[in-house]
């Protein structure tokens, strides 16, 4: 992440810390350095990070890693992440995740058994990451970013964490231009949106092929079908910007 390069950098120029000389070294050979050396720096050199925990979750984030079960356990330890260091594809990341863990959270409230003590751990945990929520759209804002690029995103991806998504949504979806972005997809997430992306465009080819001839609605489906191939590439590519496996 840039900021570890920039700390880094800073490290090396002051030859503090990792006591490495550089006199007389160029600034584009200290960042070479810096960059080389970014896993050896101490975490604790990264002023900017509020808490040592944060930079595991923008690790986890710009690999597509994130999950709800995670962010349930940093609610209830009082350890859920800054967002301040994040750039803002880790916002969308952690903010997609955080509002899944709340839905597991409210769903587990409403059909645990009548324990009070319980009930309340679930509960404030359910309240600290919806305040945590609002918190990292308020940091997207001030950083300018976009956010999830619309409100249907992010049941598309509790969908396919649950392993419920299904080819006519898809189709559905593409007719009405509300195909999912995958900004905000986990690598997980991405494989399976794509794997039913597909089965998607299979039964459009099939329904084509045996439809009667009628102009119009050969077209609806056809364009259909090309919505949903060029969004199979559109999410590869964010498999490839996230470096998923």
């Amino acid at each position: 992440m840039l900021y570890k390069l920039i700390v880094a950098a800073a490290l090396i120029a002051s030859g503090d810390a990792l006591n490495v000389p550089v006199a007389g070294m160029s600034r584009r050979a200290a960042f070479a350095k810096a960059a080389a050396l970014i896993p050896l720096v101490p975490l604790a050199a990264f002023a900017e990070l509020k808490q040592a925990s944060d930079a595991e979750v923008y690790g986890r984030a710009d690999a597509g890693k994130l999950s709800a079960a995670r962010v349930i356990e940093r609610a209830k330890a009082g350890k859920l992440v800054d967002g301040s260091s994040s750039n803002c594809q880790e916002l969308a990341d952690i903010i997609a995740v955080d509002r899944r863990a709340v839905q597991f959270e409210k769903d587990k409230l409403s059909s645990m058994p009548d324990d009070p003590a319980q009930k309340k751990v679930v509960s404030d945990a359910e309240k600290a990451i919806e305040a945590q929520i609002k918190k990292l759209e308020g940091l997207e804002k001030s950083k300018s970013c976009a956010g999830l690029k619309q409100a249907s995103d992010a049941e598309v991806y509790e969908r396919a964490d649950d392993n419920k998504l299904g080819y006519a949504r898809v189709i559905e979806r593409a007719k009405a231009g509300k195909l999912v972005d995958g900004s905000g997809a986990t690598c997980s997430e991405l494989e399976k949106i794509i794997r039913v992306d597909k089965e998607a465009v299979l039964f459009e080819k099939d329904k084509l092929e045996a439809m009667p001839n009628d102009p119009e609605q050969k077209k609806i489906v056809a364009d259909a079908e090309k919505a949903i191939e060029a969004q199979i590439v559109k999410l590869n590519n964010k498999r490839k910007e996230k470096k998923c496996n």
